[in-house]
């Protein structure tokens, strides 16, 4: 039996503080099995939103999947918000797709920190800047 905390999970690209509804943002990182060679099969981006009024019991919750490679555990998930509001999203590792319906706890073997991410309305067309640097 593997217990959560057992497997490593490393941002390696996080999200931004702010993003825009419908703009494609992708988190990269790593994932490993005991400090050994190897992921698990399934990683996934966990989104929740927050709302004000919503208590935390209420909150939206979905998953992007990402593919973690056999040998390195490096993975990519895009994640696309399409709402307003504040999303807390952490990537969660796991032995089996987390859409298969599960008695008792979801099989979750490891956990990266919260990032967290303030989604506003897209700009109107022309308006938005783009962060740039001049040397």
């Amino acid at each position: 039996m593997v217990l959560e905390g057992t497997v490593e999970v490393e941002i390696t690209s996080p999200l931004p503080d702010e993003g825009i509804v419908d703009r494609t943002y992708r988190i990269e990182g790593t994932v490993k099995m005991f400090d050994a060679v190897g992921a698990p099969p399934w990683v996934y981006a966990e989104e929740k939103r927050k709302e004000w009024w919503r208590p935390e019991a209420l909150e939206e919750t979905d998953y992007d999947r990402g593919f973690p490679l056999p040998i390195s555990g490096e993975f990519k998930i895009d994640f696309k918000p399409d709402k307003l509001g504040d999303y807390d999203v952490s990537i969660v590792a796991t032995p089996a797709p987390l859409p298969l319906p599960m008695i008792g706890v979801p099989p979750v073997l490891g956990r990266s920190s919260i990032m967290k991410m303030r989604v506003a309305e897209k700009p109107e067309s022309g308006l938005e800047i783009l962060s740039c640097s001049f040397a």
